[in-house]
């Protein structure tokens, strides 16, 4: 997944809302969001190549999602399995974060936790996890920490807009708007692309509604 934007107890109505792009390969096999055979109250896609999801989430808001880092070390482990262990297990978001081997897999971003709690862990620099403060919007592509790319600041500002209509940002995710990755939020090339749009939100009562866009 190339693009995340999650709302962290911005709105009374929907503690969590998250807005999400999976950009990959489009040779890469993979199963679009349905429940998981380890456990049935997870849904996401699963990777069938490695086995892991890009993002996943159990019932009562228990998710976590995963992009790349463009430049950083490309061997390791699958980082879907950070999604899949995190989903499936307890810890609290933050002690996941921490007693990772971070460092073992290639580059990512790694956003982890529930309505209480939110984490951000990265193995581009030595930086211990963040939390996410409540009230706050969150949101990374395949930038290193720091570089703030344009498609992000878009998808704050669209999370900020439709933070009561949480729907309305499945048009914001397929929509094309042309000039570099950096920029485009859906991403169309010979060989690669957004192959799903996800929205995710819990509301007040803890109840998941999660709404998947495939393009191919």
């Amino acid at each position: 997944m190339c693009l995340i934007a999650v709302a962290h107890r911005l709105s009374a109505a929907f503690p969590l809302v998250i807005a999400a792009n999976r950009d990959e390969f489009y040779d890469r096999p993979s199963l679009p969001a349905a429940p998981w055979k380890e456990d049935r109250r997870v849904i996401g896609g699963r990777d069938l190549r490695a086995g892991g999801s890009w993002l996943a989430v159990r019932e009562g808001g228990r998710f976590a999602a995963v992009t790349n880092i463009r430049g950083a070390k490309l061997d390791g482990p699958s980082r879907g399995s950070l999604v899949s262990r995190f989903v499936l297990g307890d810890d609290d978001a933050l002690a996941f974060a921490n007693a990772l081997d971070r460092h073992a897999y290639a580059g990512f971003h790694l956003i982890a936790g529930d309505c209480a709690t939110l984490a951000h862990v990265t193995n581009a620099n030595d930086e211990p996890p963040s939390i996410v403060e409540p009230g706050s919007i969150f949101a990374v592509s395949n930038g290193r920490p720091g570089e703030d790319w344009p498609k992000v600041e878009l998808a704050r500002e669209a999370m900020r807009e439709a933070i009561d209509e949480p729907e309305r940002l499945l048009d914001f995710l397929t929509t094309r708007r042309g000039g570099p990755l950096e920029q485009e939020v859906f991403v169309v090339s010979p060989a690669y692309g957004t192959r799903s749009s996800t929205v995710l939100t819990v509301d007040a009562r803890g109840a998941v509604a999660f709404v998947e866009r495939t393009a191919r």
